[in-house]
């Protein structure tokens, strides 16, 4: 079972958990500060082509109508080309499903066929929950201007770029990297009309490789339904905050809107391909200070830590904003014992 509970990952933009109360931003030791709520768009969309592309439209006569049995024979099809014309990768993937190239392919494979299929399985706008959501991602990857760069890390279809559009980022300040080829297509397909939005098919060690050769850099990076992906969330997030900008509020989103509870589900189910669960609140912090940042928390997620990590299991919205971004002032810690629970 390489894709099922991850099809239901994707399918929660369609039948998420109930919708959390607009945000205003904390500062990374839980001062408040700014009203972050904004009007959720109406027209908000990501336009999905009419039509299967020819392949799953066969794949799916064979299989008869059955999606499930569509998306596995996809991935047999796949396994099997791979074996032909790929044979080490192939016995990597098969002795070692860990090793960082086996661990790429499945999770290309995994999202190529959830992709593949999107067009009959997926409606092109969010539920209003998960429009709700999306909508405090964005608000929270952009200053109050919405004036940044934005890195969209494992960015699908493009789904979050309509919502920080209506937050005010200009489309050629976006740019959305996914290591699923046929994710990137519907992102064209969908948002390719966008004046120099850039949707590239590539991993984020691809785009740490072509960054440090042409010095490019983000004011915002964005983990949106991504960083259970790493195995080493740590090293990922420093990675990350290399390619920051020198912006005084740049900052890196890391986000699910199932939340981690869900996400737990997901590392249970597939732990071949989710390789992580989200990170406790104790271990971002320790992150961000290792690499010049400070925790940043939407007010919905309380101030007491029990109430922080309950909230975050439905919901899990943190941001990694440098620090001293607000001025220089320095409020109280973190409150005490926000630790990382071991499940």
């Amino acid at each position: 079972m390489i894709v099922a509970t991850i099809v239901a990952a994707a399918t929660m933009l369609l039948h998420p958990q109930a919708p959390q109360p607009s945000i205003s931003m904390a500062n990374g030791h839980v001062a408040r500060h700014r009203d972050l709520r904004l009007a959720m768009p109406d027209a908000i969309d990501s336009p999905l082509p009419e039509a299967l592309e020819d392949d799953a439209a066969a794949l799916l006569e064979e299989a008869e109508g059955d999606i499930e049995k569509a998306r596995k024979s996809y991935i047999g099809y796949t396994l099997a080309y791979l074996e032909e014309a790929m044979p080490e990768l192939y016995r990597t993937l098969k002795a070692d499903a860990s090793h960082p190239d086996a661990h790429a392919a499945l999770v290309e494979v995994t999202w190529d066929a959830i992709a593949a299929f999107m067009p009959v399985t997926h409606s092109s706008k969010p539920t209003p929950a998960a429009a709700q959501r999306l909508t405090a991602v964005a608000r929270a990857a952009l200053p109050a201007d919405g004036l940044a760069s934005v890195l969209d890390v494992g960015c699908g279809n493009g789904v979050l770029l309509p919502f920080l559009l209506a937050c005010g980022l200009p489309s050629s300040e976006y740019r959305g990297i996914d290591m699923s080829s046929r994710m990137i297509d519907l992102a064209q397909h969908a948002h390719g009309g966008q004046a120099g939005a850039e949707f590239a098919d590539a991993s984020f060690a691809d785009e740490c490789d072509a960054r440090a050769g042409d010095g490019r850099r983000f004011d915002s990076i964005v983990f949106n339904g991504a960083l259970q992906f790493f195995a080493d969330q740590p090293a990922t997030i420093a990675a990350a905050a290399q390619l920051l900008s020198d912006a005084p509020d740049a900052r890196i989103v890391v986000s699910h809107i199932s939340g981690a509870r869900f996400v737990r589900k997901e590392f249970a189910d597939n732990p071949a391909t989710v390789q992580n669960t989200m990170p406790f609140l104790e271990m971002m912090q320790g992150i961000a200070e290792q690499n010049g940042l400070q925790v940043v928390l939407p007010s919905f997620l309380g101030t007491e830590p029990d109430e922080i990590e309950k909230r975050l299991e439905d919901f899990y919205l943190i941001i990694l904003r440098r620090a001293g971004s607000d001025g220089g002032d320095q409020p109280p810690p973190l409150p005490e014992g926000i630790g990382a629970v071991q499940l």
